[in-house]
């Protein structure tokens, strides 16, 4: 008996069984128009031919191709076993299920004897290379197991290097190099039982490459295969060229103007940063108080007048309080404002002298105030002659950054005790006010020159590698490479295991494919067109029936080979010059026997002339 088998490609519409009526059958499925034609035109030598479906997941998966290639060999072994003369034909990745079984066949058994020839219909076989390194040609779990299993030769070198960098007299392995060599022979010994176990197993994995394999596979089915492909293509001419592809996805300032923006919250983030952290205020105030201020320099070389101007302005904050606590006894407060101005007036007089006979006196002045206002607490230093609060009191900090911002203008402008009178507390007020926004702004912009310089180079080489990776997952995906051990770089006509030949279909017969695509496509339109309404007020899964109602697939040349009649013709003659089949009387004198004949030869010069029927 001579078998058909048939394979079908990617996103068939499959049932669990590859049975299908006359009216939607597709080519593959007993039932369908070229399962007819094959019965009208050709036969086996001994009887009528066996049309035998090959069902698979169907799925764009690399994995999922070489599992089909696995049960078909499977299916086909079976028919070696009864006898039989069979023909495999796939479409689309069929073909390349048909391939993975072949080289499988000679990889780990004997060659199909039963096997007469083998078609592929618009193809796209999948170049692929092996990852350069076993550890990367490992799944997640050997990787897991490989690492686990070098821990202990990690753990006894470390051990070992230390000791001899250390130089460790009482060192065993010092004193005892061969217990150093032996010791780690043990250590590696579970490194390596993984290590072969891992590189066995990759061994078996990838027979593909391996060349004996591959030469045996070329000599077995060279010879009888037969790729049928138009020109024009859809899938295989896209995924020959989807390599050569180079798409900018992201925009190469993507991200800059949202990163630039983060400009706007760095000084108010950052400032409650300092605020709340007590270790960055305390170090702050140290900085300050020893580097800036040298508060404890000037406390050693207070001169006398110094001290004198000290306790004035003692007393002068007490005249103050005394003013302002007096209010219901006017007498009283108007002579604690009197003392109050007259201590001003000396005090000013004194650091008018001191500014002119004391070239430092202004830097004490300062160190003073500081000191005062951060560590002192009640005329008392506070605790560890550090920040009052060590850095705990929120007030206390947020004075001590105000201070920050503000102190080198404010004592340029006016000093504490009082200059300008009533005028100088309206400058101590507006001073900070003006101050502040203005430093904050030169800041920010600072900042926000930085910030944009680095956002565009980020985004820059961000979108380089995003665009890379999108890229690459676009190809992974398209080619279904979901292999953990192989890379695809590409995809052609042929499987990498065979020799380059035979053309395209031939012009007149590409011509006819192409025009019954075209007419499809034109009817398709119409229809379309039509439900236009109905798809604007479909949802959901409603909408994705209603497109699929009138998109068929046949609009695309790579899914109408089967439809058009003189392709299958050609098929079937191929068929019928192989041993173990024949063609029918039928077929011979059909109007298209000799040009189908003329197409065959220009297809398969070598072959087409040997007829075994």
């Amino acid at each position: 008996m001579a078998t058909i088998v048939t394979v079908h490609g990617t996103f068939a519409h499959i049932d669990a069984t590859g049975q299908g009526s006359s009216e939607t059958s597709q080519w593959w499925q007993k039932g369908s128009e070229f399962e007819r034609h094959a019965q009208e035109l050709i036969s086996g030598q001994d009887g009528e031919v066996k049309f035998l479906p090959f069902v698979w997941s169907a799925e764009n998966s690399e994995l999922e191709r070489r599992a089909a290639g696995s049960r078909l060999l499977e299916m086909l072994r079976e028919l070696d076993a009864k006898g039989e003369s069979y023909c495999v034909i796939g479409h689309s990745h069929g073909g390349s299920v048909i391939s993975a079984a072949l080289v499988e066949s000679v990889a780990y058994g004997a060659p199909l004897a039963g096997l007469k020839r083998w078609i592929t219909v618009g193809t796209p076989f999948i170049e692929m290379k092996r990852e350069p390194f076993l550890f990367t040609r490992l799944n997640l779990v050997q990787r897991v197991l490989f690492v686990a299993s070098l821990m202990l030769l990690i753990m006894f070198g470390f051990y070992a290097g230390a000791e001899l960098l250390e130089g460790a007299q009482d060192g065993v392995y010092l004193r005892r190099p061969e217990r150093f060599f032996f010791s780690g022979v043990m250590m590696s010994l579970p490194f390596i039982f993984f290590l072969g176990i891992l590189r066995y197993l990759d061994h078996r994995k990838l027979y593909l490459y391996k060349a004996k394999w591959i030469q045996r596979a070329k000599a077995e089915y060279n010879p009888k295969w037969l790729p049928l492909c138009h020109e024009n293509d859809e899938a295989v001419q896209g995924l020959k060229y989807l390599p050569k592809v180079q798409l900018d996805l992201i925009d190469r300032h993507f991200a800059a103007s949202t990163v630039s923006m983060a400009a706007i919250l760095f000084l108010p983030l950052g400032y409650l940063f300092a605020v709340t952290s007590p270790t960055l205020m305390v170090g702050i105030a140290n900085f300050l108080k020893n580097d800036v201020y040298a508060v404890e320099q000037y406390d050693k070389a207070k001169s006398a007048e110094a001290e004198e101007m000290e306790r004035l302005s003692g007393r002068l904050r007490q005249a103050r309080q005394m003013a302002e606590g007096t209010v219901l006894d006017p007498v009283a407060a108007e002579s604690a404002r009197q003392e109050a101005q007259k201590i001003r007036t000396t005090l000013r007089g004194m650091r008018a002298h001191l500014n002119e006979t004391d070239p430092e006196f202004l830097r004490y002045e300062r160190a003073q105030r500081f000191k005062r206002r951060f560590l002192e607490e009640n005329g008392k230093t506070c605790a560890g002659g550090t920040l009052c609060g060590e850095g705990k009191h929120f007030s206390v900090n947020a004075k001590l950054m105000f201070h920050v911002v503000t102190d080198e203008l404010s004592a340029a402008v006016i000093s504490d005790e009082g200059d300008f009178g009533n005028f100088g507390g309206l400058l101590r007020l507006l001073i900070p006010i003006v101050l502040v926004p203005v430093i904050s702004a030169l800041v920010a912009i600072v900042l926000l020159m930085i910030t944009e310089f680095i956002a565009h180079r980020l985004s820059a080489i961000s979108a380089y590698w995003l665009n890379r990776l999108t890229l690459a997952e676009i190809k992974r995906s398209a080619f279904g490479n979901d292999t953990e051990s192989e890379i695809a770089i590409g995809a052609d006509r042929r499987p990498n295991w065979v020799v380059p030949q035979n053309s395209y279909l031939p012009t007149e017969l590409g011509d006819l494919i192409a025009s019954y695509s075209t007419s499809t496509a034109v009817e398709t339109l119409a229809k379309f067109r039509k439900a236009i309404t109905t798809l604007a007020f479909a949802e959901g899964e409603t909408k994705a029936g209603v497109l699929f109602t009138y998109f068929t697939w046949k609009e695309l040349i790579h899914a109408t080979y089967f439809d058009v009649p003189e392709f299958r013709k050609l098929v079937m003659l191929a068929l019928s010059r192989t041993e173990g089949f024949q063609p029918k009387a039928k077929f011979v004198t059909d109007p298209d026997y000799v040009r189908t004949g003329g197409w065959l030869k220009a297809l398969e010069p070598a072959a087409a002339g040997t007829a075994s029927g």
